[in-house]
């Protein structure tokens, strides 16, 4: 409930807004003064008034000033523009990395927030740790306690930046700190994918795996799909026909169990591409194999059209294909490489082999030809490499007499 007490020439009026992140009381106030002439009893009347609103302005979460606090307007932040704007993966990891970024400036009022402070907060990031999630080495053992990768903090750091730029939009501060600090640089990696000798190698120890999980890195080595763009994939979606293969849908798990289906990851996700005979003989091998244990099961099946299930029908949980894999290549001691370098493999053993390149951008479902030209740049040298030589031979130049 709003309270009001006289104050210079008007009144304060002041309601309770919760806690803060400490544990702290937090009050927001406003002052009001009476219109000249107003009697005493409508001065009470519209005092009545202005309390209300003010309680239901604070309640609708658009009472801000700026002495708010980034706890207060990230969490504002994230009902009216998160839930609304950012995809389901994307909203959770928001959520993650904010509750690093409250316990640094949380506490903070936006117009307190400086450079230097974000510097400090993304340098201790960097520390021994600090990452509290756990991860097997290359032997297999749990491991926690490692630093957080200059692409966590990056994305931290683009957190804050979103957060900070709404509120100059807002008119809460006059221009974003974020803006001027120096998240730390992402060193460039070069792309891990598997060379011809190791493909074929891969395709023969296949034949001793598990009929879908070979049928999945198949068609992710003959179709350069990602992975949840191979999770969502349904029957209708492939027309053996005419040996074409639709890509509408991405299958993503958000936590707790729940996995959501989605649009792919771009606009151009959305394609369609043709199937050579090898996909189409596997997938309907697949297909029979998928028929069988359906009828196996009876009632217990559940129908949802997916290629790729559990053992009952329900939509194949995405992380399972990457678990599936790492334990594969382990096995077989393949070099370090993740299901999604099948991907890259795809792209690669295409452009070795001439394909032009908005062709390959295309079936990667690229959303441009500069991203495919930038992802792939060791494949484009060596053909580069390979087109000198080639000229070199053609021409059959004699360089004597240039001497």
């Amino acid at each position: 409930m709003a309270t009001a007490r006289p104050k210079g020439r008007g009144y304060e009026i002041r309601a309770y807004c919760g806690l803060g992140i400490r544990g702290n009381r937090l009050d927001k106030s406003r002052t009001w003064v009476p219109d000249p002439g107003m009697t005493k009893k409508q001065i009470e009347k519209e005092l009545e008034r202005q309390k209300v609103l003010f309680e239901e302005e604070i309640k609708g979460g658009v009472c801000l000033d700026e002495g708010t606090r980034f706890f207060d307007f990230a969490k504002q932040w994230m009902e009216e523009h998160g839930k609304g704007n950012l995809a389901p993966m994307t909203y959770r990891r928001y959520t993650d990395h904010l509750k690093r970024i409250n316990q640094a400036i949380g506490h903070k009022k936006l117009k307190d927030i400086t450079p230097p402070m974000l510097n400090s907060f993304y340098r201790n990031l960097t520390e021994d740790g600090i990452c509290k999630k756990k991860w097997k080495d290359e032997n297999g053992n749990w491991c926690t306690g490692g630093k957080l990768s200059p692409r966590t903090i990056l994305d931290i750091h683009r957190v804050v930046s979103s957060i900070l730029n709404t509120a100059v939009k807002w008119g809460l501060i006059p221009s974003s700190p974020a803006s001027k600090a120096t998240p730390p640089r992402v060193p460039r990696n070069e792309i891990s994918c598997l060379d011809e000798h190791e493909v074929q190698r891969m395709i023969e120890l296949l034949s001793g795996e598990p009929v879908q999980y070979r049928t999945i890195a198949f068609l992710a080595l003959l179709t350069g799909m990602r992975r949840g763009e191979i999770c969502g994939l349904e029957w209708k979606d492939i027309d053996f026909d005419n040996q074409q293969m639709r890509v509408v849908r991405s299958s993503q798990y958000i936590g707790n169990k729940t996995i959501i289906t989605k649009e792919p990851k771009t606009q151009s996700g959305v394609r369609q591409f043709a199937l050579s005979d090898t996909a189409c003989t596997i997938l309907r091998q697949h297909k029979v194999w998928q028929n069988e244990v359906r009828l196996s099961l009876g009632d217990q099946w559940n129908s949802t059209d997916r290629l790729f299930t559990t053992w009952n029908g329900l939509p194949i949980f995405p992380d399972t294909l990457t678990g599936w894999f790492r334990d594969f290549t382990r096995k077989h001691d393949f070099p370090p490489v993740t299901f999604h370098s099948l991907r890259h493999t795809h792209a690669t053993l295409l452009i070795a082999e001439g394909t032009d390149i908005a062709t390959v951008s295309k079936r990667m479902g690229h959303a441009s030809v500069s991203t495919t030209l930038g992802t792939y740049t060791h494949a484009l040298k060596s053909k580069d490499a390979e087109a000198a030589r080639a000229l070199d031979a053609m021409l059959n130049l004699n360089t004597k007499n240039y001497a």
